[in-house]
């Protein structure tokens, strides 16, 4: 099985230069890694990692865009433009460990094509690389009320199937935030089965330059995904308890 590493940037070139680097060192090898500037003003500074990581990486790639879209719009071209069966999710501004992509491929070899999507343990560190949360949930299997509860799986530790994220019909380009969450729970009320790597092999760095988690779409991004999700929990009473 291979890989493609899917990544949306938007004017973070020293993240992106810390990511690429972490993806440089990993165990695994058999992987593409698409890149996706969302219309960055400063473009040119990405043209040294450009230049650098096409002769560090065998399959490197990295698309353009004419207009500010947003992430989502990022990640479903990048999904779009992969061709291998697995993909990777990871943003800009966050880090893998060197066993990431290895344990993640070695779990959907030994899973059976319902399993659709892998996430792992995840560490949240502050600008100062100081730890300040922690994702350590074995939430697995059918997870559906788990996943209307919470958004227990981290973001950039996801690796789905393709034509799992194919088939649940890609990131909603309409939300503001919250589209991870949008994203995963499609995923598995279409009947997918999720599986947990315990080990931390992710790093989910927490900061003040453009965090989504800090603005004010943030409540939007709430209210739109249970707008959205309003037939699942009227389908699932029980969460609502």
């Amino acid at each position: 099985m291979k890989v493609s590493i899917v990544i949306p940037t938007y004017k973070r070139v020293d993240y992106l230069s810390r990511l690429l680097k972490s993806i440089e060192v990993q165990t695994f090898k058999d992987f593409e890694v698409i890149v996706v500037d969302d219309n960055s003003p400063n473009i040119e500074e990405y043209k040294p990692i450009i230049e650098k990581y096409k002769k560090i990486f065998t399959e490197f790639k990295f698309i353009t865009k004419k207009e500010n879209k947003g992430a989502p719009n990022s990640r479903n071209i990048g999904i779009k433009e992969s061709k291998y069966e697995l993909i990777a999710l990871v943003d800009d501004d966050d880090e893998w460990l060197p066993t990431k992509l290895e344990k993640q491929v070695k779990i959907f070899e030994n899973s059976d094509e319902k399993v659709g999507l892998v996430y792992t343990w995840t560490d949240v560190m502050d600008e100062n690389r100081d730890i300040i949360h922690n994702y350590r949930t074995e939430i697995e299997g059918n997870v559906k009320k788990d996943i209307l509860k919470e958004c227990f799986i981290p973001s950039p530790s996801v690796m789905v199937r393709k034509k799992v994220i194919i088939d649940a019909g890609l990131f909603d380009e309409s939300f503001p935030s919250c589209q991870d969450w949008d994203m995963w729970t499609r995923i598995i009320f279409k009947g997918y089965e999720v599986k947990i790597l315990k080990d931390v092999v992710t790093i989910y760095h927490k900061h003040s330059s453009g965090n989504i988690g800090l603005s004010k779409n943030a409540k939007l991004g709430y209210k739109m995904y249970y707008k959205k999700n309003i037939e699942n929990f009227i389908h699932n009473p029980k969460i609502l308890i």
